[in-house]
């Protein structure tokens, strides 16, 4: 049977506090029967040394003991303090008590065992004195010592009092105890729920969050730990969302890229198979149809590269290296583009700049900026290199170019996957938008940082650190 979180904390409570209440009253009732108990016990000594002051004045005065004369004595005492007083003689036989005629204790007589506990400065228990009496009694008794005549003097009173004083005593607590348990028990159900309810608004929340629900939030201005909780929840819900919205984003984009270029596949072709498309035509269709795969393999590998660098696979290895050999070869590679656009190279004449980095994957880096810089530079503009080392170790690079910058709303979106600030393709007819996304896996798979500053009509600028290389000594 499944039980909620509800039931087990409140039976939890509701049993610790039932617990607690019982133990508290069972201590009561110990301690208010002791303390009962000795307040009798001192009331019978109290009035059993006037007794025996009576007793050996009695016996003392008529040379033994006078029966009639000490009955006398023991009733009147009796009657006023409700203690029961009996004279032993030394086998354990009633001499003399306070009961009236007839007396129970005929016939009857105390053991051997207990007459020997009985000291001159005396000895008290809790019992029926070797079924003495009919019922337990608090017994207080005194040795009484006349020239070798041993007498003893028992003061007894019932336990009945002390039964009906506990009897009560546990009935009121019964009743106390119902009482409290119940308003007890409605609060622990109020302040159970009231704890609860949050939790299940959490649990219900984190159910719709698991089925891809995302719009629900959960309010909840306390200044604890379930209030914490809401806040992560929703903090957890934002970025659930969020990391949605790019998955439907991402899968949209890569049906896009690979549907554009298999749809013109698949019609160059199937024109050059059913006759459509001339013989002669055919060498240049299939050129198409050969960058066309070309560019699917791209978007392939740099999909698998940015898996590799983001999932943890790329391991990397670093060397102490120039980059300015990089810089240089990548823009030789680009030589005809800045060429036909008549770009001004600036920053290059640096000298050595060392770097502790994978070389391979700073190449891809500065590859894939330098192709975004001759890209989008405009006619006549310009590419300008920055080069700085830094206190803590690393070492900023900048690639600026001139014309079009970013706006405002795109300077956030550029190192996302599949996005291009030039959707129409009007500029960049060739990328597939991950270019920046590959460049800002490596920088992080570095511990570096990246990015990006702009302004829309003069200029972009992309800054990222890498650690510092060691500068080799000239050789002699």
């Amino acid at each position: 049977m499944r039980k909620s979180v509800f039931s087990e904390y409140f039976y939890l409570c509701a049993t610790i506090i039932s617990a607690a209440i019982v133990c508290i009253g069972v201590v009561m009732i110990v301690v208010s029967a002791e303390f009962y108990k000795s307040d009798k016990k001192s009331y019978i000594i109290q009035t059993a040394d006037e007794v025996m002051a009576e007793t050996k004045l009695s016996i003392t005065s008529n040379g033994g003991v006078d029966a009639a004369f000490l009955k006398n004595v023991y009733l009147n005492i009796s009657d006023t303090t409700n203690i029961d007083f009996t004279l032993i003689d030394a086998n354990g036989g009633a001499l003399v008590c306070s009961e009236a005629p007839p007396c129970s204790h005929t016939g009857r007589k105390i053991g051997e065992d207990t007459l020997k506990k009985v000291t001159r400065e005396g000895f008290y228990e809790l019992s029926s004195l070797d079924h003495f009496y009919d019922s337990p009694h608090f017994n207080l008794a005194y040795k009484l010592d006349f020239d070798g005549e041993i007498y003893y003097l028992f003061a007894e009173m019932s336990d009945k009092p002390l039964t009906d004083y506990l009897t009560k005593l546990v009935s009121v607590l019964a009743v106390v105890t119902l009482v409290v348990l119940v308003f007890i028990f409605l609060a622990i159900y109020a302040a159970t729920k009231r704890i609860m309810m949050p939790i299940r608004d959490m649990t219900l929340a984190a159910k719709r969050f698991g089925e891809g629900d995302f719009s629900q939030k959960l309010y909840n201005d306390e200044q604890n730990e379930l209030g914490f909780l809401a806040n992560s929840l929703n903090e957890m819900a934002v970025s659930l969302e969020e990391i949605e919205e790019t998955r439907k984003t991402f899968i949209s984009n890569v049906s896009h890229e690979l549907k554009t270029p298999m749809t013109t596949i698949g019609g160059f072709i199937d024109g050059i198979l059913d006759g459509t498309i001339p013989k002669e035509k055919h060498k240049h269709y299939l050129r198409i149809v050969s960058q066309e795969v070309e560019r699917l393999a791209r978007l392939v590998r740099s999909m698998l590269n940015i898996s590799k660098y983001e999932s943890g696979e790329m391991t990397l290895s670093t060397e102490n290296f120039d980059l300015m050999p990089v810089i240089v070869d990548t823009l030789m590679f680009f030589e005809d583009r800045i060429d036909g656009k008549n770009v001004e190279i600036r920053g290059i004449d640096h000298g050595r700049f060392m770097l502790d980095a994978d070389k391979d994957l700073t190449k891809q880096v500065i590859f894939n900026l330098i192709e975004n810089a001759v890209k989008f530079v405009n006619e006549k503009g310009y590419i300008e290199f920055g080069f700085e080392v830094n206190d803590d170790g690393m070492s900023t690079i900048k690639i600026r170019n001139s014309g079009e910058g970013l706006k405002e709303n795109e300077i956030n979106k550029v190192f996302e996957r599949f996005y291009k600030t030039d959707p129409s393709r009007g500029i960049d007819k060739t990328g597939v938008g991950l270019g920046l996304a590959i460049v800002r896996s490596i920088i992080k798979l570095h511990d570096g940082t990246i990015l990006v500053r702009s302004d829309p009509k003069e200029y972009v600028e992309f800054e990222f650190t890498l650690r510092t290389g060691v500068r080799e000594a000239p050789k002699a």
